[in-house]
């Protein structure tokens, strides 16, 4: 009898394809720079770039920024450029693109070696983890660019040892790792480092790490590496020990060094709980390890495994390296207080490697972790459906325009797809990666719109105070502007209307005009043209300076 195709799990894989490229992009730039994250920095140092021409010297409100090299800020420059605007979508574009393509990446890496089921899996995992879903593919930030780089060197190590390549496996990863570097700074070389060191001891080749082909690798990473930097001093009067300090500085801050011992120890306790919900659902397959012998070596058998010709992770040379090498990188993390669950965007892949190996090829469907995480996951996927109806409810959602057919389309499609769960357990991980896929195209309609009146107040009072300056010198008052990042979505607004860097100052400059707060405007004589507000409602004013020298209140 001819099986239906809606019962293939290549229907399945197409489905959650196709839901997924117009989930990511439909919306990308439907929401001004997010004020919460580092995206308006992002924004900022590729926009003043643009406008000053200089490329080398990554700048904020035109004084040097040091903690970030400035390659990602060349890929949002050229998609501003590309698409001709300063949008948001374009600003984004280039997240968007390489995320797709680290999908991609993952799906052909670990096809290669596992096969094209666990490929997909652990390729869509990543892709559709609630941390990704819902927050970072929204975001024009350097941690998926960099994630991806770094995520491929990782592989590289693997795939060029089991083919005894050494020098491509040394050049092609310090390549990568270079181009990692000009990203982040020194988090990529760390990656590197850590690496190697962890796969040539635990492979017994730890002499390799003494070869002609590892030092070329170093050199081609000294080489452009510095190449950047003899660019950047020879422009810049600029010591190199300013930023060496800022960027060891930048890696430093997060660790015990800062925090001390005591929120160390609190934080190694409860960080992997945080990641259950950072990384859901696709974290909670942790369960798969719950098992006497994850880790025995081919040959053994276990009261759980009567397959000894059927490794567990120890046994299987790929999946034992995308352990290890998840362990060994996720350690610096575990140890450090103040880490954000994008830094993670390179390990997760391997982590999730792992699961879709246990639940694909180590665990039966009648499994008890397998039925209790299927339970669970079923019971949350009929809960989210009969949810949708709630935004005809929340006084934000029910005046969105469309709301009854983006209301019906949502809980019509991730209805199908839950029925399809229930009836289908053999292929319910790759059928809820398509509920996901549906259930942000859902997020889209329903949810995003209502956040856009929060953004949109910083953004067209920015604008309007660029327009009423416009044919004037303008300058940011003594510490009104960037003096700790959170006015950077301003800037770059008024920089993007304006067409020029909006410069900090603490001298008063005949005919020009100024953005100032109440703490930088006392004791001055000053003209008050117009009130706005920076980043959270922090007061400000639009004023020119009297040039009398009389000190008395604003007029």
């Amino acid at each position: 009898m001819q099986i239906a195709f809606y019962r293939k799990p290549g229907f399945w894989q197409l489905l959650s394809v196709v839901l997924l490229l117009p989930a990511l992009f439909s919306h990308l730039g439907y929401l001004p720079l997010d004020t919460g994250s580092d995206e308006p920095r992002r924004a900022l140092v590729a926009l003043e770039m643009m406008l000053s021409g200089d490329y080398i010297t990554p700048t904020l409100n035109g004084q040097p920024y040091f903690n970030k090299p400035p390659l990602y800020n060349w890929l949002i420059a050229a998609s501003f450029r590309l698409f001709g605007n300063y949008s948001s979508f374009a600003l984004r574009f280039p997240m968007a693109v390489s995320l797709v393509l680290y999908g991609l990446t993952i799906y052909l890496l670990v096809k290669r070696q596992l096969g094209q089921r666990i490929g997909f899996a652990a390729a869509l995992m990543f892709v559709t983890n609630t941390r990704i879903l819902l927050y970072d593919s929204m975001l024009g930030l350097i941690d998926t660019t960099f994630s991806w780089l770094t995520y491929t060197a990782f592989i590289f190590v693997y795939q060029f040892d089991r083919k005894r390549n050494y020098w491509a496996l040394f050049l092609t990863t310090y390549l990568l790792t270079a181009i990692g570097f000009l990203m982040k700074g020194l988090p990529s070389l760390v990656f590197q480092g850590l690496t190697l060191l962890a796969y040539f001891l635990y492979t017994k080749q730890f002499r390799r790490l003494f070869s002609p082909a590892h030092f070329a690798g170093v050199a081609l990473f000294l080489l452009i590496v510095g190449s950047y930097y003899a660019a950047y001093f020879t422009r810049n009067q600029i010591p190199p020990s300013k930023i060496v300090s800022v960027l060891f500085d930048e890696s430093a801050k997060r660790t015990v060094v800062h925090f001390g011992v005591v929120e160390t120890v609190r934080h190694l306790i409860t960080y992997p709980f945080e990641m259950l919900y950072h990384f859901a659902p696709w974290m909670l397959l942790v369960v798969l390890l719950f098992r006497k012998g994850v880790f025995r070596p081919p040959g053994t058998t276990t009261g759980e495994d009567r397959h000894p010709d059927r490794p567990l992770i120890a046994g299987q040379p790929f999946v034992l390296f995308c352990a290890v090498t998840f362990f060994v990188n996720f350690v610096i993390y575990w140890s450090s207080p103040q880490v954000y669950a994008r830094y993670l965007l390179m390990l997760l892949p391997l982590l999730f490697t792992v699961f879709a190996y246990l639940y694909y090829d180590r665990t039966p469907p009648t499994d008890w972790r397998r039925r209790y995480w299927e339970l669970l996951l079923g019971t949350v996927m009929v809960v989210v459906t009969l949810g949708t109806w709630i935004t005809f409810f929340h006084p934000e959602t029910k005046v969105i325009p469309g709301l009854w057919w983006k209301c019906g389309l949502t809980f019509t499609g991730l209805g199908l797809i839950t029925w399809q769960y229930m009836r289908q357990p053999e292929h319910r991980l790759v059928i809820l990666i398509a509920f996901l896929a549906m259930f942000r195209i859902g997020f889209n309609w329903l949810v995003v719109p209502p956040r856009i009146y929060h953004r949109l107040e910083y953004k067209e009072s920015s604008e309007h105070i660029a327009r009423l300056s416009l044919g004037k010198p303008l300058f940011g008052y003594k510490q009104t502007i960037g003096s700790d990042g959170q006015t950077d979505v301003n800037s770059f607004h008024i920089e993007a209307v304006r067409g020029e860097v909006l410069k900090k100052t603490d001298r008063i400059i005949p005919g020009a005009l100024y953005i100032a707060d109440s703490v930088s405007l006392a004791g001055q004589d000053y003209q008050t043209l117009s009130e706005f507000n920076l980043f959270d409602r922090h007061p400000a004013k639009l004023v020119r300076f009297e040039p009398s020298p009389a000190v008395g209140k604003a007029k």
